[in-house]
């Protein structure tokens, strides 16, 4: 898949972060880690198709990537990706019916309405 429209762009998003547990929040800056349980998951996705979605989501500046601690740290904007908006992401492994909701906040942004906050 060479193009992706803004719906596939957050649904593959989602479908892979929901691996990850927040384990530091400041705003404009977030780490995620992958548990031991979600790295034989993981390990099958291709690491650059989840570069270029990532590299297409708005108000994400930088992201490091840390193999071996499991983890990766992203710098955003706060503006455009609202510190509410990364918990309710990070909450969704918890409450996986709340996705539809942040999906469409995420929508909101990629399609330029700030109404992701």
């Amino acid at each position: 898949m060479n193009q992706y429209t803004h719906e596939e762009v957050v649904d593959v998003f989602l479908d892979h972060i929901r691996y990850l547990a927040i384990v530091h929040h400041v705003t404009g800056r977030i780490r995620v880690k992958a548990g031991w349980d979600a790295v034989k998951t993981l390990a099958k996705t291709g690491t650059s198709e989840i570069e270029r979605v990532i590299g297409m989501i708005p108000g994400i500046h930088d992201y490091r990537v840390n193999k071996k601690a499991l983890s990766v740290v992203i710098e955003y904007d706060p503006a455009v990706l609202p510190f509410s908006l990364w918990e309710d992401v990070g909450r969704l492994k918890d409450y996986p019916l709340h996705r539809d909701e942040v999906r469409e906040r995420l929508l909101a942004i990629l399609q330029g309405d700030k109404g992701g906050e």
